[in-house]
């Protein structure tokens, strides 16, 4: 019983699920659901326990049904936070560069108070310069040139 395939790729499925945890990206998560949905297959289809060819076929299969159907949809409902701060809420609001930014250089800025790494994929910022966050990447700014101040000139 606790070694037949049914219960091997639930136990298999329940810690994908976990390891979704200690991982971003909302992928391994997947491979867990197909782990539990290839379990219980085994354990109502006859025949398909004897066989582990078509354990791996279901299990791969109902992931990457299970992915393409469901990861939109689920990430949005299981969005994460960094460090206790929701991501991308940041977007659209201004820093100082406190460090050079270029294309091939990351920099700094200063943004509520605290000091970011940030990058430019194609401007080049000196210290003091104002820049507008594009995006969050992990705990990187994405940041462009401040279009405020051309208004105000």
């Amino acid at each position: 019983m606790f070694l037949s395939p049914p219960f091997i790729w639930a136990v298999l499925g329940l810690i994908l699920i976990g390891a979704e945890m200690a991982v971003s990206g909302f992928v391994i998560f997947f491979f867990g659901v197909g782990a539990l949905v290839t379990g219980l297959f085994s354990a109502v289809i006859p025949g398909l326990s004897g066989s582990y060819i078509l354990q791996g076929i279901v299990w791969i299969i109902s992931t990457v049904l299970s992915f393409g159907f469901f990861r939109k949809k689920f990430k949005k409902i299981f969005k994460g936070t960094v460090l206790g701060r929701e991501t991308d809420k940041d977007v659209g609001h201004s820093a100082v560069v406190i460090e050079a930014i270029g294309p091939d250089k990351p920099g700094r800025v200063r943004y509520q108070g605290t000091s970011w790494k940030a990058v430019s994929y194609t401007e080049k910022f000196d210290p003091g310069d104002k820049v507008d966050i594009i995006k969050e990447d992990n705990l990187t700014f994405i940041v462009t040139k401040h279009f405020l101040d051309e208004i105000e000139d």
